[in-house]
Formats: C-alpha cells, sequence, structure tokens
C-alpha cells in the first residue's frame, strides 16, 4: 500500500547520488502538514530515510538494504510550501552494516533538520 502521500506534487526530487553521496530536492505540500500547520515529523522521517539510503544504494551489490535504526533532530519547523534541499552522505560502510547522515536545509543554508540511518547490509547470495 503506498502512502498517502506518495502521489503528491510535494514528493522529493533526487538531483545526484554517487559516491556515498546523494542531494535531493523537496517542497513539502498542504497534505503533509501536522495539526500545527508544519510538516508531520513522520513524513520528515521518511525523507531522511529515503535520502539516506539513496547515499548507499550506489555503493552495494543489494536492491535495497533494510534500515535497522533512525534518528531524527528536529532542529527547526520545516514549512509547508517552502524549498528544501536534503543532502545525505555515508558516514561508515562496513560488509554488514552502514551509517549514513542527512541534513535538511532551508533556501537560507540553515540546517532546520539532521538525522542518521543505520542500514543492515544484505549478505550476497
Amino acid at each position: 500500500m503506498p502512502a498517502p502521500y506518495a502521489d503528491s506534487p510535494g514528493r522529493w526530487e533526487f538531483l545526484f547520488s554517487r559516491d556515498g553521496h546523494a542531494e535531493m530536492s523537496w517542497t513539502p505540500t498542504p497534505d503533509m502538514a501536522n495539526p500545527f500547520g508544519s510538516v508531520h515529523g513522520g513524513i520528515i522521517a521518511t525523507v531522511i530515510d529515503e535520502s539516506c539510503g539513496a547515499a548507499l544504494m550506489p555503493l552495494i551489490d543489494a536492491p535495497s538494504a533494510p534500515t535497522v535504526s533512525l534518528n531524527v533532530e528536529y532542529l527547526h519547523a520545516v514549512q509547508i510550501g517552502g524549498a528544501y534541499t536534503v543532502r545525505s552522505e555515508i558516514v561508515r560502510k562496513g560488509r554488514a552494516m552502514a551509517i549514513a547522515d542527512a541534513r535538511i536545509l532551508n533556501e537560507e543554508g540553515t540546517m532546520l533538520v539532521r538525522g542518521t540511518c543505520f542500514f543492515q547490509i544484505p549478505r550476497p547470495q
């Protein structure tokens, strides 16, 4: 079952994913709002997870890598309709696990959110 916002025009656009780094642009839409009118934290966590995964995928030979742990620090509210850049990078990659960090920045370059993902790297078959 797809996420309720999967067809939203506010979905992210990947700009690149290579060499353990990924970058995407994102403009959240009203369907992503929490009761306070800013972007819901669960959607922000999804964006962090997707961006970190995009940084990892070119480095492994598996079609996916399950997220084992996700930590998100909400430093400032992410406003609906804003234009954001999401940057992620692999911090450490071993044979079985990888760690990636991501940042959500506003147009002025202020970090609004930062997150870290731990991924399990599947063993080759």
